[in-house]
């Protein structure tokens, strides 16, 4: 069940968007490249913050187990 609802909710979601994007093709077609490229900078924007994100979790982890004073 836990699995079921994301993807309704998913479903949903995506036919509303293709139906809000459907009257616009012509355009879409013009502009693909240019929504290709922000949806490529987004991605690794997001990457890049999830990379720095795990970074800076692991010290802090290392830190408490060092921090014990046990040898």
């Amino acid at each position: 069940m836990k699995k079921i609802v994301p993807f309704i909710l998913l479903a949903f979601f995506s036919l509303r968007l293709f139906a809000s994007v459907g009257p616009h093709i012509q355009q879409l077609e013009h502009d693909g490249f240019t929504i290709l490229r922000s949806a490529l900078i987004v991605g690794a924007i997001c990457f890049v913050i999830s990379f720095v994100i795990k970074k800076f979790k692991k010290p802090s982890t290392v830190m408490t187990k060092t921090d014990d004073g046990s040898e």
